[in-house]
C-alpha cells in the first residue's frame, strides 16, 4: 500500500485523521459524536494526493555531450516550423486535424469525459418516476374490509404512479473520491491523445524527411550514373582506338549497370514514404498534393538546436502526465475503497398514488396517495474481510501507478540522451563525410586528366569514380539521418502536442474550476486542462468545452 511514511516520496500521501477503523469501545462511543462532526463538516477518509515531485538528478542539464550545434533555449511547440519548409508546415497542419489516430483518440477523450459528467451527476439526487396500470386488490381496501368485517373487494384495474428521490450522504467522501478519479482518468486520457500528437506530428516530418532524402538519394545516384556512362563511352572510343582491351570496357560498362540498378530500390522507398504520409495526414494515396513530391533536398535547421533541460522535459512529455494523472486516480480510488469500510448512508423517500376505480380522475383521493421519507444504512460489518481485501488491491494498484510513473521518468531522460548522443555522433559523421567528399572530387578530376593523358591506368580511374559515388551515396544518407535524429530528439522533448487555441481556452475558465476543486491536484504538471488548479473537479460542461475548443 502506498503509505505517506514512504521514504522515496514522503511528501506524496498524507493519511487523513478524520477517523480511524471502528472496533474499540471507545471508539464505539465516539461513533455518534463523529458522525455528526463528519456529515457537517464533509468528513473524507483515505489518502490525500500530492504530485510526485522528479528526482533532482532528472531535472538539471543533459549529460550528453553533443558535438552537433545546440543551445538551451525552450524547444517551441511547433518545431517543424524552425525548417522553414511551407510544404511540411501544410501537411503536419493537415495530421493534426485528419490523422485517423488522433480522431480516436479524440473520441476517448470525449467518452472518458462523459464518464465523469456521469459521475458528477451522483453528487445530487437521484430521481426516477414511474406510471402504468395495475390489475389487482389494493392493499388499504383489504385493510379497511378487515378492520370492518366485510368481505375482500375483488380485484380491478387502476393506474399507479410513482415518484422516487434518493441521495447518498457523503460521509466519508466515497463520491467525492469517485468523482476524482473520473476526473484524474479523463485528463489521462487527454494526455494519451497529447502523446499520440506528438507521435503523429514526427511520423509525418520524418515520413516527408524520407521523402525529401531518398529523392536526394536518388538524384545523387542519377549524377553518378552519368559520370559513369560518360567514363564508359569515353572507354570504348579508346577502345577502337586500340588504347584499352575489351576487359576496362566490361569493368566500365558493368559500374554503369550496377550503378542504375539502385535507383528502383531509392524510387519505391520514397514512394512508400508518400503512402505513408497520405495516410498520416488523412489521405488516400491518390488524393496526396503534387508539391509534396517535388522535395528534392532535406530541410535543415534555421538555427542551432534548441534543447532545454530535463525540468522543462519532465513538465513537456505528455506521457509523464498521463501517468501521473493515472496515480492521482489510483490515489483517489483507494479513498474510495477505504470508505468502504464505514456504514454508507442514503436519504430516500418516494410518493405512490393509486386510483380507487378505474378512473384517473380518483388519484386525487385522500386516500389514493401513499408517502414516505427516511434514511438507509448500509453497511458490511461486522465481515469487512471483502472491503479490506479491495482496499489492498486498490493499495496496489496505487504502488504499481507510482512505480511505472516513476519508471518512465528514466526512460522519458534516457531516450532524449540517446538522441541526443546519436545526433552529435551523425552530426560529426557529416562534417566528415563533407571533407572526404571534397576529397575524392579532386581525386577524380585528378585521375580523369592523368588517365585521358596516359599516365594512369583505367583501374585508377575507376577506383576514383566509384569513391566519389560512395562518398557521395553516405553524405546523401548521412543528411537523412541528421534529419531523422532531429525529430527523434524532438519526440523525445515532447514537442508538438500544444496548441494556442487550447492554452487561451485553459487560461480563461480557471475560475470555474477552482469553484469546485477536491482533494486531488496536479499543479506540479503541465496539463491539458489547466495548470493553475486542481484540475479533475472540473464540470463536464468546462471539460467539453475544452475539447470543442483543441
Amino acid at each position: 500500500m502506498v503509505h505517506p511514511t514512504r521514504p522515496k516520496h514522503p511528501d506524496r500521501l498524507e493519511r487523513v485523521k478524520c477517523l480511524k477503523y471502528p472496533g474499540t469501545p471507545s471508539r464505539r462511543r465516539r461513533l455518534p459524536v463523529v458522525f455528526a462532526v463528519c456529515a457537517l463538516s464533509a468528513c473524507g477518509v483515505g489518502p490525500t494526493y500530492h504530485a510526485p515531485q522528479p528526482p533532482a538528478a532528472l531535472q538539471g542539464g543533459f549529460v550528453t555531450e553533443s558535438a552537433a550545434p545546440t543551445s538551451a533555449a525552450t524547444p517551441p511547440d511547433e518545431w517543424w516550423r524552425l525548417y522553414r519548409d511551407p510544404v511540411l508546415d501544410a501537411l503536419v497542419a493537415r495530421a493534426l486535424t485528419e490523422n485517423r489516430d488522433l480522431a480516436v483518440a479524440a473520441a476517448h477523450i470525449r467518452r472518458a469525459r462523459a464518464a465523469f459528467g456521469e459521475q458528477e451527476a451522483q453528487r445530487l439526487p437521484q430521481t426516477s418516476t414511474s406510471f402504468g396500470p395495475r390489475y389487482g386488490k389494493p392493499a388499504p381496501d383489504q385493510i379497511v374490509a378487515a378492520s370492518r368485517g366485510t368481505d375482500s373487494p375483488s380485484a380491478r384495474w387502476g393506474w399507479a404512479p410513482s415518484f422516487a428521490l434518493s441521495w447518498e450522504v457523503d460521509l466519508w467522501g466515497r463520491v467525492d473520491r469517485l468523482g476524482a478519479a473520473a476526473g484524474a482518468d479523463a485528463e489521462a486520457v487527454a494526455a494519451e491523445r497529447d502523446a499520440m500528437r506528438v507521435s503523429v506530428v514526427a511520423q509525418t516530418v520524418a515520413a516527408y524527411l524520407r521523402v525529401c532524402g531518398l529523392a536526394e538519394q536518388a538524384r545523387v545516384t542519377r549524377r553518378t550514373l552519368d559520370i559513369a556512362t560518360r567514363i564508359a563511352d569515353l572507354t570504348r572510343r579508346q577502345q577502337a582506338d586500340g588504347l584499352v582491351s575489351d576487359l576496362e570496357v566490361t569493368r566500365s560498362e558493368a559500374f554503369v549497370e550496377d550503378t542504375r540498378a539502385s535507383l528502383p530500390a531509392l524510387e519505391g522507398d520514397r514512394q512508400s514514404a508518400l503512402y505513408e504520409l497520405a495516410v498520416l495526414t488523412g489521405r488516400a494515396p491518390a488524393e496526396l498534393p503534387r508539391e509534396t513530391a517535388q522535395c528534392r533536398t532535406v530541410p535543415t535547421l534555421a538555427q542551432p538546436f534548441p534543447v532545454g533541460d530535463g525540468a522543462q522535459l519532465l513538465q513537456r512529455r505528455p506521457d509523464l502526465r498521463a501517468l501521473e494523472r493515472r496515480l492521482a486516480s489510483a490515489t483517489a480510488r483507494v479513498g474510495v475503497a477505504t470508505a468502504d469500510l464505514y456504514p454508507r448512508i442514503t436519504l430516500g423517500g418516494s410518493v405512490d398514488w393509486l386510483s380507487s376505480d378505474n378512473r384517473l380522475s380518483s388519484l386525487g383521493d385522500r386516500y389514493a396517495v401513499s408517502w414516505g421519507v427516511g434514511p438507509l444504512i448500509q453497511w458490511q460489518f461486522p465481515n469487512l474481510s471483502a472491503a479490506r481485501a479491495r482496499l489492498r488491491a486498490a493499495s496496489a494498484d496505487g504502488d504499481a501507478a507510482l512505480a511505472a510513473f516513476e519508471g518512465r521518468l528514466l526512460v522519458a531522460v534516457k531516450e532524449t540522451e540517446q538522441a541526443l548522443a546519436h545526433y552529435g555522433a551523425d552530426w560529426s559523421k557529416g562534417r566528415s563525410l563533407e571533407a572526404s567528399r571534397a576529397n575524392h572530387q579532386r581525386a577524380l578530376v585528378l585521375a580523369e586528366r592523368s588517365y585521358q593523358a596516359g599516365a594512369a591506368d583505367f583501374l585508377d580511374l575507376l577506383d576514383a569514380q566509384r569513391s566519389l559515388a560512395h562518398a557521395d551515396a553516405e553524405l546523401a544518407r548521412s543528411a537523412l539521418q541528421i534529419g531523422i535524429d532531429q525529430v527523434t530528439i524532438f519526440k523525445a522533448l515532447g514537442g508538438g502536442w500544444r496548441r494556442a487555441d487550447a492554452a487561451a481556452a485553459s487560461s480563461g475558465s480557471s475560475a470555474s474550476l477552482a469553484a469546485s476543486a477536491p482533494s486531488v491536484s496536479s499543479a506540479a504538471w503541465a496539463s491539458p486542462l489547466d495548470t493553475s488548479v486542481e484540475p479533475s473537479v472540473a464540470r463536464d460542461e468546462t471539460l467539453s468545452h475544452r475539447t470543442a475548443a483543441r
